[in-house]
């Protein structure tokens, strides 16, 4: 080794007189001196790696989370301007925020119902939504068989499944708002009420809006009509036009894609819509909506389901929580008939004050499912 050192030193000082040489040719000035040798330094050998132990696993690389998957399984299609929409919004929502996996389907046969979840359940998916009041049977017969998966039933009535959480939104409290404007605005002592099917929930709904428009004059009436669908424009067209022709002045509707043929039929008939969704504000027949703030509420459920706080069962999302509200369309205040409009501001405050009261408790909205 110190031989090595030596010659390699001297062949340093060699190299540097040779490039001295050759400066001089170019008229350069005289080789400095060459360097003396380095004087070699005592060194200590490097301790040296210790040898793998052949009998001992090598430590894995830590392995980066997996994304949650997270499915929405809906009975209805999309492209309702509506509840539908807005639930994809919800699960876009999901996506962009919890770097979830999504999937979405819809599936309108109630016989695929079932095999649909028990799918998406064998494939592992973590959290599985569905929605209203025609998938319950489906969905409390899945999720007991399948412990590990988190399933949410948006506008289900189900509870006491160890691994479901149902979301019930009390429309018809919103609905009661919507009948305290209706009876302020109404000037031919009837008011309309489209669905989409006549169950316990929309029976309430409708009762509630009735309820609410007498409180402002107890001799109006109501009328409801069903179209047997929440996706069928044609019929929901045909059933307000109806109602127009039979003395109704202004409809509240409950039926989803199905609104938008009586928003139709309330334009070509000269009446006024007070519907679902904001969507329909650039109607000029659209008064107001009751909403109901789908995407909120789905995105909050699956972060929920994805926190170590989870805890299943029956969730209310109406009013009180924020679940439901009644929205005044902003274009009709600014560009509706004068008189209606002093109306609507003029009752504003007496809407606000039930709203409270129903936060509160001292107003009790009858859930009446009868018609």
């Amino acid at each position: 080794m110190r031989n090595r050192l030596k010659f390699a030193a001297i062949l340093l000082a060699l190299t540097l007189v040779a490039a001295a040489c050759g400066n001089d040719d170019d008229g350069g000035s005289a080789a400095p001196e060459p360097s003396p040798a380095p004087t070699e330094a005592p060194t200590e050998a490097p301790t040296p790696a210790p040898e793998p132990d052949p009998t001992e696993a090598p430590t894995p690389a830590p392995e980066p989370a997996d994304a949650p998957s997270v499915a929405l399984v809906v009975n209805q299609k999309a492209g309702d301007m509506g509840p539908i929409d807005d639930l994809v919004r919800g699960l876009e929502m999901v996506e962009a925020d919890f770097g979830a996996e999504t999937t979405f389907i819809e599936t309108t046969d109630p016989s695929t119902f079932e095999t649909t979840l028990r799918n998406l359940a064998n494939q592992g998916t973590d959290i599985i939504a569905v929605t209203f009041p025609p998938m319950q049977d489906a969905v409390t017969a899945v999720a007991p068989d399948f412990p590990d998966t988190r399933f949410i039933h948006v506008f289900g009535f189900e509870g006491g499944i160890d691994n479901l959480v149902s979301i019930g939104f009390d429309y018809y409290k919103g609905t009661y708002l919507a009948g305290i404007l209706a009876g302020a605005l109404n000037t031919t002592g009837k008011v309309g009420f489209v669905g989409g099917v006549s169950i316990p929930p929309l029976n309430a709904d409708y009762n509630a809006f009735v309820a609410a428009a007498q409180t402002k004059d107890s001799e109006i009436t109501g009328e409801a009509a069903f179209a047997d669908s929440f996706e069928d424009p044609a019929k929901g067209r045909e059933l307000g036009a109806a109602l127009y022709d039979g003395g109704v002045d202004i409809i509240m509707t409950d039926a989803a894609a199905t609104d938008l043929g009586v928003i139709q039929a309330a334009e070509e008939k000269g009446g006024y819509v007070i519907g679902g969704s904001e969507n329909y504000f650039n109607s000029p027949a659209v008064i107001a909506s009751v909403l109901l703030y789908w995407a909120q509420v789905l995105y909050d459920q699956v972060e929920h389901a994805l926190s170590d706080d989870y805890t299943p069962g029956y969730v209310g999302a109406g009013v009180a929580e924020g679940g439901v509200d009644l929205l005044v369309n902003p274009d009709f205040l600014a560009n509706g008939p004068a008189e209606m409009v002093d109306i609507i501001n003029a009752t504003l405050g007496e809407i606000d004050n039930a709203r409270s009261q129903i936060t509160d408790g001292s107003l009790e909205v009858p859930f009446d499912p009868e018609l």
